[in-house]
């Protein structure tokens, strides 16, 4: 069973760089789940309860009442669960630093020890109120090996589940936020090639505004090489995204118009970093590039009870399905973004109706991010 265990950890490992991405290994401090989380007592306790009623119903009678033996056997069964969970939980700072295959065969003795101790201690308990003539009865070594062997095989398989599940989801966690990563860092080639071409032709004509495009695209790359923050204050970005907008503008020219408005908007307010000017890519990439004559983006953004509301408009233009398979995954990727830093806090909602494209972002507007251990929560 242990040997399962592991080999499915390894296979989980093996699959962490399908579809190009490279997935960065959970550290040792994360391989065992958070046994002090309130679900995993929960999800605990159930199964105890569980297997507490099927015993009831397999193995000879008590006492006359069979509500009475299960009270009794749910006490027993609560108490070596709740007590295995506090174990691990306590353990798990140490056990991490074992090695996965290491730490596994260490919690499942561990488990099995706490199972060991608590049958002796009911024993002692039973002998003091007199239920049992002494804490040594003819079926001593019957009452242990049964609750051995049942604890062996009950903890191999919650072990392997808890384990395993915990395993999956920092995988998916750890996909996601590769999937971030790359929309973080990313922009399309043709801009960084037209604007650079642009940037050369205007050396001679205009070298002020060249100059001033160079440092707005130096501005730009240097934000999305700096990959120590996740949240970006929004002045910050809005900042940012105006001067993505203008170094656009030198390859559309006047077919690239942009309104903005910002009500209100505290300067502690934050939002994911390089999301606007990614989100005012799509919108340049999928309405206002395609069209002979180009259009308006406007950009709205406002608080609302402590939630940063970022509302887009421009011409949905018609694209070809690799434009617009390209935009979609866009989106896909911006609201995996969301989900990553706020969970199920923030939102992203996009229409198109009457040749126009609307997208609303909204989440909360104040603090960290919401990165966390799903397997955690």
């Amino acid at each position: 069973m242990l040997q399962q265990i592991g080999h499915a950890l390894g296979a989980d490992k093996a699959k962490q760089k399908d579809n190009g991405i490279v997935i960065p290994e959970p550290a040792h401090a994360d391989f065992l789940p958070d046994f002090c989380r309130g679900e995993m007592v929960i999800n605990v306790i159930v199964l105890a309860e569980f297997l507490a009623v099927v015993a009831t119903i397999i193995t000879p009678p008590l006492t006359t009442n069979i509500f009475l033996d299960l009270f009794y056997i749910s006490l027993f069964l609560q108490w070596i669960g709740l007590a295995s969970v506090g174990m691990l939980c306590v353990a798990r700072p140490r056990l991490n630093r074992l090695g996965e295959r290491r730490a596994v065969i260490m919690a499942y003795l561990l488990l099995l020890c706490v199972t060991w101790l608590l049958s002796e201690f009911a024993l002692w308990v039973m002998a003091g109120a007199d239920i049992i003539e002494s804490a040594r009865p003819p079926w001593y070594a019957y009452f242990h090996a049964q609750n051995l062997t049942v604890s062996a095989i009950i903890n191999a398989l919650a072990l392997r589940y808890f384990v395993a599940r915990h395993q999956l989801r920092q995988k998916t966690l750890a996909e996601e936020r590769a999937r971030a990563t790359i929309l973080k860092y990313r922009i399309r080639p043709h801009f960084l090639f037209n604007s650079m071409n642009i940037i050369a032709s205007m050396m001679r004509r205009a070298p002020v505004r060249a100059e001033t495009a160079i440092e707005d695209m130096a501005d730009l790359f240097r934000l999305m090489l700096d990959d120590s923050k996740d949240l970006m204050p929004i002045h910050h970005e809005i900042r940012i995204a105006r001067k993505y907008l203008k170094l656009e503008k030198l390859r559309l020219e006047e077919r690239l118009n942009a309104t903005w408005q910002t009500e209100s908007l505290a300067r502690t307010a934050k939002t994911p970093v390089l999301m606007l000017q990614l989100l005012l890519e799509y919108a340049v990439h999928n309405g206002i590039e395609p069209l002979p004559n180009g259009g308006e983006i406007n950009i709205r953004l406002w608080l609302d009870g402590g939630r940063l509301n970022i509302s887009l408009e421009c011409p949905a233009a018609e694209v070809s399905d690799t434009v617009r398979h390209e935009g979609d995954t866009a989106i896909d990727n911006i609201r995996l973004r969301l989900a990553d830093l706020y969970g199920e806090a923030a939102s992203l909602d996009i229409r198109e109706d009457h040749g126009t494209l609307s997208v609303h972002i909204s989440h909360p507007a104040f603090g960290e991010s919401a990165h966390e251990d799903p397997g955690s929560r």
